[in-house]
């Protein structure tokens, strides 16, 4: 019998054996080295309803403006909060209860999360346009995540916290 699927294969183990350590304000906390599975639901979660809104966006036009997407976020005001307190969860989830009051006893600014949100998801090999399927094709385009063998460092940053982009440029 010959294995099509090995999930033996090396992973991010391999290269974060510890976890993937980040540095905010000289305390550094180590993140799993691989993303639990449980950890994007509090983004999909039936009362954010982030998908409906996805969903909203694609069906109002073949190309959305702007303007669209802000009056589709408008008819949802307590969007914004939940998405916010779905990326708390998801970092709660990640550190556990005890490491992430500990994280934010240190009072983390927006920027903080966005740079710590966006490197993770470089890290863990997570593209929320693919997961989602956005992009015009309703074709699959390959894998739904990078690869996580050692081999794959190029697309990895080398630590955590290297992206430098703002909550102006994360979208």
């Amino acid at each position: 019998m010959s294995i099509v699927i090995d999930l033996d294969a090396q992973r991010r183990e391999v290269q974060y054996p510890h976890g993937i350590p980040v540095l905010l304000r000289d305390e550094e906390f180590l993140f799993p080295a691989e993303l639990p599975a449980k950890a994007l639901d509090p983004l999909l979660s039936d009362d954010l309803d982030l998908v409906g809104l996805l969903r909203d966006i694609v069906d109002a036009a073949d190309n959305p403006t702007a303007a669209t997407v802000v009056e589709l976020l408008l008819k949802r005001p307590r969007l914004p909060r939940k998405f916010v307190h779905a990326i708390y969860e998801i970092h709660t989830i990640l550190l556990g209860p005890q490491e992430y009051e500990r994280l934010e006893a240190l009072n983390p600014s927006l920027a903080d999360y966005v740079r710590l949100t966006v490197s993770l998801a470089k890290v863990y090999g997570v593209d929320m346009g693919k997961l989602f399927r956005l992009g015009g094709s309703s074709e699959s385009d390959g894998e739904m995540s990078s690869p996580t063998s050692a081999a794959s460092t190029g697309s990895t940053p080398g630590g955590s916290g290297e992206s430098q982009e703002s909550p102006a440029t994360s979208g």
